[in-house]
C-alpha cells in the first residue's frame, strides 16, 4: 500500500499540475512526501528540490504560509494571510522562476469562484510549459471525490490511499508485538494473527494502530482471542460512522438452516475460493460476484446471508437501503458511493443487501419512472460489474424485481426460495427442537410416542397452506408458541415445579392456531378459480413470486421443490407478464 502510494505520489508531481488525495491521515501523506523529495528518495530527479524552500503549505489555524520541513513561518510567504493571494502569486509570478509544491491541508474552498479560476489558470499555463514542470499544487481533504466542483475536475489528478493488505497489517503487528520464540505458542499465536489480521482488514493505517493500541493495552500486549473480539467491537463502531453500512455478528452457519441443500452446496464451493483467494487469484480463477436470493418470506434467506460470512470466513456487511435516500438533490447517489466504497475498503467481506427491492425495484416502482431510483440503480448495476476488489454480494429480495437485476452476469446465481417441503419442513422443525433438547436439566421433556422422525412427520403433515407449506419462520413460532404456554403453566404452580411434559398434540394445536395466517394462505379472493381473469396488480405478493419463478425459472434452492397450485397456463402467463413488466 505505501510503496504503491509512494509511486503514484511521485508520478503526479512529476506530470501533473493540480493532485488531489481524499484521505484524513495528513501525518502518512506528510511523511511519504517528505521521502519522495528528502536524500532517502533514489530517485535523483528530486535533487535540485529543497525541502525548507520548495516546499511550502498554507496553515489554515495561522493563516499564514509555512515552511514544509519545520512548520515555521515562512520567510519568502510572511506578507500572505489567505490562500487566495496566495495563488494569485504563486500563479502569476513564483511558479514561472522556481520549482513549488504547495501543500494544502483540509481545504474546502474549492467551491469559491475565484480559486476555481486560479486553478484552472494554473492548469493552462502549466500545459503551456509556462512553469517548470515540478510545481505543483496538492490538495489534501477528507472529502469524497464527489465533492469536487465540475468545474476543475478535469484538471486534477485523483490518487487514492488503498487500505493495507494482509501482509502489511502483519508486519504492523510485530512491530507492536514480536513474534513469539515458543515452538509450542507459536502454532496457536499464528492463528490468532491471522484471525486479528483479517479483523482488521479492510481500515486505513492510522485506524489499524489506534485499534491496536487501545486493544492490546486491556490484554497485557497479549493477542488472545479477547484481542480479536475487542478489536472487532472497534471496528464495527469505526464502519458504523457511515450511517449506512455496519458491521454484523455472524452468528448462524448452514448446520442451523434447515433445507435449501443446492444453495448450501453452491455456496460451500465458492468459499473455497475465497478461502484460498491469493492462489484463486495467481491462477486467474474468477472471484464470485454474489448471489440474489428471491423467493417467499420467513424461508431462511436472512440465514443463509450470515451464514455466507462465517463460511467463508470473512466480516458481514449489512447496507441498510432505507438510510440511502436523502432529502437533498444528489445526497442518495453519495450515500450509495460512500457505502459501497467503505464496503470495497473492508474487502474481503460479505456485504448483506436486504430486501434490495425496497431500493431499486419494488413492487412500488415497476410502473414508476422516478429518474433518482434509476439513477441509483444504474449507478449500482455498474458498480457490480466492473468492481475487481473481493466483495461478495448477498441480495435478499421479497418480492419481484426489475429484469436489469435478474439478468446473468450481474449475480453468479439468482436463486429461487420456494415453502419448504414435506421433507425440508422436517429438517427445519428438527433443528429448531435441538437447542431445547440440549439444555442441562431443562425443564422441559418432550415426549414423544414414537421416534422422533416420525412424530416430526406428523406434526409438518397439517402445516399446509393454498401455495405450500408454512415457512421456516412460522414452523418457529409453532415451537416458540408451544414453549411459551408451557413455561406459563409451569410458573403458574404453586408448589414445587416439576418438568412439564411436551407432546405431539401441543405442536399440533399450535399449528391449528396458525393454520389461516400464514403467508402460504395469503391469496386474493377468487384467485384460483378465477386466476384467468385476475389482473397481476390484484394479485398478492406471494402470487407475484410464484407467477416470476413461472416466467423466469430461477435454479431452485433446494433440490426439490414441489409444484405449487395457482399457477397459470403458459400461454396465459407470458400474456399476463408482458403487460405487467411492460
Amino acid at each position: 500500500m505505501e510503496k504503491e502510494f509512494k509511486n503514484q505520489l511521485m508520478t503526479a508531481i512529476l506530470s501533473c499540475p493540480i493532485v488531489y488525495i481524499p484521505h484524513f491521515h495528513i501525518q502518512f501523506i506528510e511523511e511519504q512526501l517528505s521521502r519522495i523529495i528528502s536524500q532517502e528518495s533514489p530517485h535523483r530527479v528530486f535533487d535540485n528540490i529543497s525541502l525548507e524552500k520548495n516546499v511550502i503549505e498554507f496553515d489554515c489555524g495561522r493563516q499564514k504560509v509555512v515552511s514544509f520541513s519545520d512548520k515555521e513561518l515562512h520567510d519568502d510567504y510572511n506578507n500572505f494571510g489567505e490562500v487566495h493571494s496566495l495563488l494569485v502569486e504563486l500563479v502569476m509570478n513564483k511558479l514561472s522562476v522556481q520549482p513549488t509544491i504547495l501543500l494544502l491541508k483540509n481545504f474546502s474552498i474549492l467551491h469559491d469562484p475565484r480559486i476555481q479560476s486560479l486553478l484552472t489558470m494554473f492548469a493552462l499555463r502549466y500545459e503551456k510549459e509556462e512553469y517548470n514542470h515540478f510545481s505543483t499544487i496538492i490538495i489534501v481533504s477528507p472529502q469524497p471525490v464527489t465533492a469536487l466542483p465540475c468545474e476543475i475536475e478535469k484538471y486534477i489528478t485523483v490518487i487514492d490511499i488503498k487500505a493495507p493488505e494482509e501482509i502489511e497489517i502483519n508486519e504492523l503487528l510485530k512491530e507492536v508485538v514480536p513474534e513469539s520464540q515458543d515452538e509450542n505458542e507459536k502454532k496457536k499465536e499464528e492463528y490468532l494473527r491471522k484471525e486479528l489480521c483479517r479483523t482488521l482488514h479492510g481500515l486505513q493505517k492510522y485506524e489499524i494502530k489506534q485499534i491496536l493500541k487501545s486493544t492490546l493495552v486491556r490484554t497485557g500486549n497479549r493477542i488472545t482471542e479477547t484481542t480479536i473480539r475487542l478489536a472487532l467491537e472497534e471496528k464495527k463502531s469505526i464502519v458504523r460512522k457511515s450511517g449506512i453500512i455496519e458491521v454484523i455478528d455472524a452468528d448462524e452457519d448452514f448446520s442451523k438452516i434447515g433445507g435449501l441443500e443446492i444453495l448450501k452446496s453452491d455456496l460451500k464451493r465458492k468459499a473455497k475460493i475465497f478461502n484460498n483467494l491469493s492462489e484463486a487469484q495467481r491462477n486467474k480463477v474468477s472471484i464470485p460476484k454474489g448471489v440474489l436470493i428471491i423467493g417467499m418470506p420467513g424461508c431462511g434467506k436472512t440465514m443463509i446471508a450470515k451464514s455466507v460470512a462465517n463460511e467463508f470466513g470473512m466480516s458481514l456487511l449489512r447496507l441498510d437501503v432505507s438510510r440511502l435516500m436523502g432529502k437533498y438533490v444528489g445526497e442518495s447517489e453519495n450515500n450509495l458511493r460512500q457505502a459501497l466504497a467503505t464496503a470495497e475498503a473492508a474487502h474481503p467481506c460479505v456485504l448483506w443487501i436486504d430486501e434490495i427491492e425496497k431500493a431499486f425495484a419494488g413492487s412500488n416502482s415497476r410502473h414508476n419512472n422516478d429518474m433518482l431510483v434509476m439513477r441509483l440503480m444504474g449507478h449500482f448495476l455498474t458498480w457490480m460489474q466492473e468492481r475487481s476488489t473481493p466483495v461478495f454480494i448477498v441480495a435478499t429480495a421479497n418480492d419481484v424485481m426489475r429484469p436489469e437485476f435478474m439478468r446473468k452476469g450481474r449475480f453468479d446465481e439468482v436463486y429461487f426460495v420456494g415453502f419448504p417441503n414435506d421433507k425440508e419442513r422436517v429438517d427445519i422443525l428438527k433443528k429448531t427442537l435441538k437447542p431445547y433438547r440440549q439444555i442441562p436439566n431443562s425443564i422441559f421433556v418432550i415426549n414423544f410416542p414414537e421416534s422422533d422422525e416420525v412424530c416430526h412427520a406428523r406434526i409438518v403433515k397439517d402445516m399446509k397452506g393454498v401455495y405450500g407449506g408454512f415457512s421456516g419462520a412460522e414452523i418457529k413460532c409453532v415451537v416458540d408458541m408451544v414453549m411459551e404456554k408451557k413455561f406459563a403453566e409451569y410458573s403458574d404452580k404453586t408448589d414445587s415445579p416439576s418438568k412439564i411434559p411436551i407432546d405431539e398434540q401441543d405442536f399440533a394445536r399450535a399449528v391449528e392456531t396458525l393454520k389461516d395466517s400464514v403467508m402460504a394462505n395469503q391469496h386474493s379472493v377468487d384467485y384460483i378459480e378465477n386466476r384467468e381473469r385476475k389482473r397481476p396488480e390484484e394479485w398478492t405478493n406471494i402470487e407475484r413470486i410464484i407467477e416470476m419463478q413461472n416466467k423466469y425459472k430461477f435454479k431452485d434452492a433446494s433440490e426439490k421443490v414441489s409444484e405449487k397450485p395457482g399457477f397459470l397456463p403458459a400461454k396465459k402467463r407470458r400474456r399476463t407478464f408482458k403487460k405487467w413488466f411492460h
